[in-house]
């Protein structure tokens, strides 16, 4: 499909679509200062939910947000429709994402022709995301070539050093002026992945502690932190101390995770989050063919600073795994495996 001929120095309105979860607006960033660098006088706007509308705060490339579960589908095309946009890029195939700029006569509508409501985008797009063969963000940006957006760019979740200070306050509180490595572990996810589990974790926790690895904080929504807080009994090595203490809002969570030196967690949003603040994370991975690690994992400029594990083959065994396949037997990841890791990213600035 030929390029859109448009002058670099156009002043274009763009409208673009991520309706669904956090990690996925996370590897949608780059996108925003991909189009900003391709067309610097352009005005982009976001199209996302409210909840992950805090990840954009203070995004130097971004002109503005609209929150889709804010108004209904029919209020949101009529808003659209008088901000007169000159093209949409819709990252996911959501009803919304597909109709809404149809319904508002958007010129040129862009995404991946992956649903039979895709047919109303001006330029499909083939792209076989299920075959997980790239990063999600890089999918995300092949859909900007047509635009002549043609550089790889990265993840960045831009604090204040009001977020910043917050973040470091928060962890001086909890550990003093212990200058030791802070390790966030944050068991949970959105259901979306098989999950390495919340005693693994725990064993894992207690390895650090006992090995005088560093601190430990471990994180999570508020109905998992007080199943975690039941759980502390059957961990000597663990105090409440050790857990967030509440769930935080999305903004002040990022400013301790900016305080993390190493963040391990399942295949979930706040993974992400670590990576584009620049925390180094171990992520737990199944094969699958819909979560695989090649799709779904960190996506950064030095992927050094990041290690995915996943469930290896040869440790395969009924007793371990029962009817459950190697590739989603997330118990064939050990403690030993974890700490390997971590090991290997100590000496990484």
């Amino acid at each position: 499909m030929k390029k859109i001929a448009f002058e670099s120095t156009a002043p274009l309105k763009i409208l673009l679509f991520r309706t669904d979860r956090i990690g996925d607006v996370v590897l949608t960033l780059p996108c925003i200062q991909a189009l900003k660098t391709t067309y610097p006088n352009s005005y982009i706007c976001l199209a996302l939910q409210s909840y992950t509308a805090p990840l954009v705060e203070n995004n130097p490339f971004l002109d503005d947000i609209i929150c889709v579960d804010k108004c209904s589908q029919k209020e949101f095309t009529a808003l659209i429709k008088a901000k007169r946009f000159d093209v949409s890029v819709s990252f996911f195939a959501s009803k919304i994402a597909c109709y809404a700029p149809f319904l508002a006569k958007i010129p040129v509508r862009i995404g991946p022709l992956s649903k039979l409501r895709a047919l109303l985008f001006t330029h499909k797009i083939r792209q076989k995301r299920s075959l997980g063969e790239q990063n999600e963000a890089q999918y995300n940006l092949d859909l900007l070539k047509l635009l002549g957006s043609q550089t790889t760019y990265f993840p960045k979740i831009t604090l204040t050093e009001e977020e910043k200070s917050a973040g470091k306050a928060y962890v001086k509180a909890k550990f003093g002026t212990n200058t030791k490595p802070l390790f966030i572990l944050h068991p949970g996810s959105g259901g979306s992945s098989k999950d390495w589990s919340v005693p693994n974790y725990f064993l894992l926790a207690e390895k650090i502690l006992s090995n005088h690895l560093g601190n430990v904080l471990i994180t999570g929504s508020g109905s998992e932190l007080t199943g975690y807080e039941a759980m502390l009994s059957d961990y000597p090595l663990l105090k409440s101390s050790h857990l967030l203490d509440g769930q935080k809002p999305l903004r002040e969570f990022l400013g301790i995770i900016a305080c993390g030196d190493v963040f391990l967690s399942n295949s979930t949003g706040p993974l992400h989050c670590a990576s584009a603040l620049g925390v180094k994370t171990i992520g737990f991975y199944p094969l699958t063919q819909a979560c695989k690690p090649q799709r779904w994992g960190a996506f950064a400029q030095d992927m050094h600073r990041h290690i995915t594990l996943t469930p290896q083959k040869e440790r395969h065994d009924p007793k371990t795994c029962g009817d459950v396949a190697f590739e989603e037997c997330m118990a064939l990841i050990s403690i030993e495996d974890a700490l390997g890791a971590i090991e290997a990213l100590a000496g990484l600035e």
